[in-house]
Formats: structure tokens, C-alpha cells, sequence
């Protein structure tokens, strides 16, 4: 009996040992759960404000207005740096500007802020009889080629309408073009008393014109 008890035990912990043997193995050879997918959502980026520009609060998509270059903000800066602003510029030029269809060729740069002189409670007959108020109105206007981001044109203007200019006038600070063709565009974003303002500027031209002809 003492014997047989002996074998029982012996064969009990062989296979113990086996089953142990087993299990690990089984174990080594599991491998570990794949890690569920990570879904990637697109990430909308705000535009970020420069030294003399900010953005609305309804452009928060960095894809959806023109790339600011440094050839573009240099051009800004240095117009900026030599102005004084309104109040409620609060120091920055507003920048309004979209990309409208993504398979246009040209983009639009288009800037607006206001001068110290600007006060619309401060208002005046104009020489067509009608009431304005005193402007002083600040502009950048440029133009980019959507492919390359380079500037094909560049207009830094002031808008300038009070009693002692009734009618209005602009004066360009900085003009230039760099694809060599004339261009005469007035961006739709500007405010319609900007936009009279050149309309008086233009006419006045004309009138003067026929006068020298006649």
C-alpha cells in the first residue's frame, strides 16, 4: 500500500507539473489584444493675430484666409507702424480677408482700421446736399497669387472725409504692381462710404478732364 501511495503521489506531481508546463506555454503564446483604432478628427485651427492685424471672430479656420507671408505682414507693419489709431482699432487693423472658392487663382487681402479723426457724430452736408459724418479710415488692399502666395499687387490707403473735404479723398501711401498689367479693383468688403468716396475722387477727374477738353 505504502508503495502504490507512492506511485499515486509521484504520478499526482508529474502531472501537476506537466498541466503547470502546459498552462505557461499557452500563456507565451497568447498575444496581447490589438489597441482599438484611433479615430482623427480634423482639427480646426484659429488664424493666428499678427503685431498690427487681427482676425474677426468669425474667421477660426486658418485654411480659409490667405497665408500671411512675410513679404505680406512686412508691407503691413510698415504701414501700421506709422499711423495713430482710433480707440476702437485698439492698435490693429481688422482682417476680413477669405478665401471664397478654394480653386480661385487670386486671393484677396482686404484691412480696414480707423483713424483718431473718425467720429460719426460729428456730421456735415457733402457737395450733393447729402449728410455724412466725419471719416478717417485706414485700408490695405492687396492681391496674391494663389499658387505661389507671392503679391501681385499692394494698396495702403487713408480715406479722409470731413468739413474741410466735404467730398472726401484718398491718399495712396503705397501703390505698387508686380505683374506688370494695370489693375483697377475695389474689393467688396469696403464700406460703401469708402467706396462714394472714390466714386466722388473719380468723377471729379472726369469733370476736370472735359473741362480742359472743352
Amino acid at each position: 500500500m505504502k508503495k502504490q501511495f507512492k506511485y499515486l503521489a509521484a504520478a499526482g506531481l508529474v502531472a501537476a507539473l506537466l498541466l503547470a508546463a502546459g498552462c505557461g506555454d499557452d500563456a507565451k503564446d497568447k498575444k496581447p489584444a490589438p489597441e482599438p483604432e484611433k479615430k482623427v478628427e480634423n482639427v480646426v485651427v484659429k488664424p493666428q493675430d499678427g503685431k498690427y492685424y487681427r482676425y474677426p471672430d468669425y474667421i477660426n479656420d486658418v485654411t480659409k484666409t490667405p497665408k500671411m507671408t512675410p513679404e505680406i505682414v512686412k508691407y503691413i507693419d510698415d504701414f501700421a507702424s506709422t499711423l495713430k489709431f482710433h480707440p476702437d482699432s485698439k492698435g490693429k487693423f481688422t482682417n476680413n480677408s477669405l478665401i471664397k472658392n478654394p480653386e480661385e487663382k487670386i486671393h484677396y487681402i482686404n484691412m480696414s482700421a480707423l483713424g483718431p479723426n473718425h467720429n460719426n457724430k460729428i456730421k456735415f452736408k457733402n457737395s450733393k446736399g447729402n449728410e455724412v459724418y466725419q471719416q478717417e479710415v485706414y485700408s490695405i488692399n492687396m492681391t496674391i497669387d494663389a499658387a505661389t502666395d507671392k503679391l501681385k499687387s499692394v494698396r495702403c490707403s487713408i480715406f479722409e472725409q470731413n468739413p474741410d473735404i466735404p467730398d472726401g479723398k484718398t491718399t495712396y501711401v503705397v501703390k505698387k504692381r508686380f505683374d506688370g498689367r494695370l489693375q483697377v479693383q475695389v474689393e467688396q468688403n469696403l464700406s460703401s462710404n469708402y467706396i462714394s468716396g472714390i466714386h466722388l475722387i473719380k468723377k471729379s477727374v472726369e469733370q476736370f478732364i472735359r473741362s480742359v477738353v472743352a
